[in-house]
């Protein structure tokens, strides 16, 4: 038996004649009483998972309404918009306080677009609004307009629609797309040093082999560089292993580093390394490393937002000056020049001194 049948079973007895239709209605006005408690809850929990859906999804609803020239946010929208209240008025002063002026004709052609009668009524646009901090907050904007009368009597009324934030993806976007134009500035610098390197060692070189194993070497010194800087997504690298990188030919007795923990500018890592491969090919023909008693070492310091590295070399045949100066040279200075530093170069009898400075 059913719950409303065991409610009125009582009355079966002692009901006046006529009784049957009054429990009948009775009945039937407690299960339509449940029935709309049952669909009201079940709309209220439909509400409830909307609110959250739209919540997560950084989404609110509004309402435009042609007439009065107001529109009504809900609770998600006012917090995207960074209002205080649902009802905004979007008059002239109104929309320049809270509206990108750079996005203000766009918006504008889009809403005349969406009125037009003759229109599909589709509503959708990108802008900045302006929170209470002062800050911008990038919106997508999207509705369908409500018309009223059909042929020439149409009309718009309304626009409904829905707005989600945009900030993060915009923030991604910009990221990107400064990341593609530093790729190819850099690509550009890349192919201007490689051609420069190539044409002066091909100028300087005395035959063929010789001016091949010397560019196939610089290159290589740039490529490693290159890793360095890969590594750390191209935001610099530690000249610690800059200097390692350079010198990891060669064995470690013959070569010593020391220095304070320095991160370098993309743009000294590359400049730097080409340098050291400079000075240790120079000290592979000439200097301390072409003999397996000659040491080089390598030490650094920071001084003033200054960086002081010096190269020095012991222990190989005794150095003369160079009667002219080499391509080595007139790179190394290149180089360096590039860094606003400056470049010291002292042919010491004992050894090569190079003491390079640069502006961190």
């Amino acid at each position: 038996m059913e719950s409303d049948d065991l409610f009125f079973a009582s009355f079966d007895e002692t009901s006046p004649p006529g009784g049957d239709a009054t429990i009948a209605d009775a009945r039937r006005a407690v299960r339509e009483a449940t029935s709309e408690t049952a669909l009201r809850e079940a709309l209220e929990r439909q509400q409830r998972a909307f609110d959250l859906a739209m919540t997560a999804s950084q989404m609110g609803t509004w309402r435009y309404t042609i007439a009065d020239n107001i529109c009504i946010y809900d609770d998600n929208a006012q917090r995207l918009y960074g209002l205080a209240e649902a009802r905004f008025l979007h008059d002239e002063d109104g929309v320049k306080t809270k509206f990108h002026a750079d996005d203000m004709e766009l918006m504008w052609s889009r809403v005349a677009k969406a009125l037009d009668p003759d229109g599909d009524g589709r509503y959708d646009v990108e802008y900045r609004v302006k929170q209470p901090d002062g800050t911008w907050r990038w919106l997508s904007a999207w509705g369908l307009v409500e018309f009223e009368g059909e042929g020439p009597d149409r009309k718009a009324v309304a626009i409904a629609g829905a707005s989600r934030d945009l900030t993060e993806r915009k923030k991604a976007e910009d990221f990107q797309r400064m990341l593609l134009d530093e790729l190819n500035h850099r690509v550009k610098n890349t192919l201007a040093t490689v051609h420069a390197i190539t044409a002066q060692t091909l100028r300087s070189a005395r035959d063929l082999p010789t001016a091949r194993d010397a560019l196939e070497k610089r290159i290589m010194s740039m490529a490693k560089a290159h890793d360095l800087l890969t590594a750390r997504s191209w935001t610099g690298a530690c000249l610690t292993d800059v200097v390692a990188r350079a010198l990891e030919a060669f064995p470690e007795g013959q070569v010593e580093i020391s220095g304070p923990p320095v991160d370098l500018h993309s743009r000294h890592v590359l400049a730097l390394s080409l340098a050291l491969h400079e000075l240790a090919t120079n000290a592979t023909k000439y200097g301390a490393l072409s003999c397996p008693q000659g040491q080089v070492g390598v030490h650094w310091k920071v001084d003033a937002g200054e960086l002081q590295l010096r190269w020095e070399e012991s222990g190989g045949p005794p150095v003369l000056p160079p009667a002219t100066k080499g391509f080595g040279s007139r790179l190394l200075q290149q180089l360096v020049g590039d860094l606003g530093g400056t470049l010291e170069l002292d042919f010491e009898p004992a050894g090569l001194r190079c003491t390079l400075t640069a502006r961190l």
